[in-house]
């Protein structure tokens, strides 16, 4: 794991030789050149690393129940890097033991959204809960935001529970489409991310189920202060799903809670 993350350039350099290695490789596979072919898979191997052991490691929200900050990986430059593929689980450092699951939303602030060679789902550009996760005992959500280098707000939204549910009743969280887990018995579990979204915050708010961080802080501590001041309430935004490739990004129907087999795409 690095110590010191990318800078803007070294990330900028890394994800342009990612996208001419991709391009190389794939040439050299379509004239059967499988020599070369698994050369160039390990220059992509050793690039993609960089790129991970890189990423910068910031306080994204912090526990209610023993005040912890929550430390995770994140690409704040752009959508256009790995880490918000919705494929990809980073190397994480270890959280403490109330901590769930990161969901998370991001507001465009009036600029075009843009991402890489991947299709991505950032989320609604506004907040939002799980309700069915809301409603397990003991559980609440805390919504910090954090503005990234290009402009972008985001929405960082931590799940704690004073005891934490089996992964099996937790969501694969942000930007991801399907939730994995293993049991009790190590047993392994996968579904399709469709856990149904509710953006009506207030009913949340007055259970004490939904706390926050103050914008501009450092989201290492919770915000003390009336739910009815609750800074991220009515905020300009659709609340629909997001799919970002390139510079061509369109709305989609947010999540219904049906469910949809992991083979289905």
């Amino acid at each position: 794991m690095s110590v010191k993350p990318w800078t803007a350039a070294e990330r900028g350099r890394i994800l342009r030789e990612l996208a001419e290695v991709r391009a190389q490789r794939g040439q050299a596979l379509d004239q059967e050149n499988w020599d070369l072919g698994d050369s160039l898979k390990a220059k992509l191997d050793e690039l993609e690393a960089a790129y991970y052991a890189g990423l910068p490691r910031l306080v994204m929200s912090c526990c209610p129940f023993d005040g912890k900050p929550l430390v995770r990986t994140f690409d704040p430059i752009g959508l256009d890097g790995l880490w918000w593929h919705p494929d990809v689980t980073p190397e994480e450092v270890p959280t403490c033991p109330h901590f769930c699951v990161l969901g998370g939303a991001v507001n465009y602030q009036g600029l075009p959204p843009l991402a890489g060679d991947e299709e991505v789902y950032p989320g609604p550009e506004i907040p939002f809960v799980y309700p069915r996760l809301l409603a397990l005992p003991g559980v609440v959500a805390v919504i910090s935001s954090l503005p990234m280098e290009n402009g972008y707000l985001a929405y960082p939204i931590g799940y704690f529970a004073e005891k934490r549910p089996p992964g099996e009743q937790l969501v694969a969280g942000w930007r991801h489409k399907h939730h994995e887990w293993r049991d009790q018995l190590g047993q392994y579990g996968s579904r399709y991310e469709n856990d149904k979204w509710d953006f009506d915050l207030r009913p949340w708010l007055e259970q004490g189920k939904i706390l926050w961080t103050p914008p501009g802080s450092d989201r290492t501590k919770l915000a003390d202060e009336p739910r009815e001041r609750c800074p991220y309430l009515d905020l300009p935004g659709k609340p629909e799903q997001v799919s970002i490739w390139k510079d061509k990004w369109d709305y989609l129907c947010p999540p219904d809670g049906s469910y949809i087999s992991p083979y289905d795409d």
